[in-house]
């Protein structure tokens, strides 16, 4: 496996396991079914231009796929983010419900 295959699936599984983190947070079906959406949203142009990318053999610099890659980290970190913080309200909230 190339380089670039190894480190879109490694942005890729870590997007999905932020994504994980927050559908376990949220225990609500409907806003399951967004972050699926959004999930989606921040994982296509990755997959798309990777494999654009593999498909078609460029000679010059690929910017736009340097471009997703930086855009599925960013998204990729601040999902990480929203998804400990849906993790620690939750865990704050049954040790409320504990204490009463």
């Amino acid at each position: 496996m190339s380089n670039l295959v190894t480190l879109t699936i490694v942005s890729e599984v870590f997007l999905l396991l932020s994504f994980i983190i927050i559908i376990l947070s949220t225990k609500n079906p409907k806003r399951n079914v967004l972050w699926v959406i959004l999930f989606i949203i921040g994982a296509a142009p990755l997959l798309y231009l990777a494999i654009d990318h593999v498909k078609n053999d460029y000679m010059d610099a690929n910017i736009g796929l340097g471009l997703a890659f930086m855009y599925t980290w960013l998204y990729s970190v601040v999902a990480f983010i929203i998804g400990i913080i849906l993790l620690v309200k939750k865990k704050r909230n049954n040790n409320i419900s504990k204490e009463l």
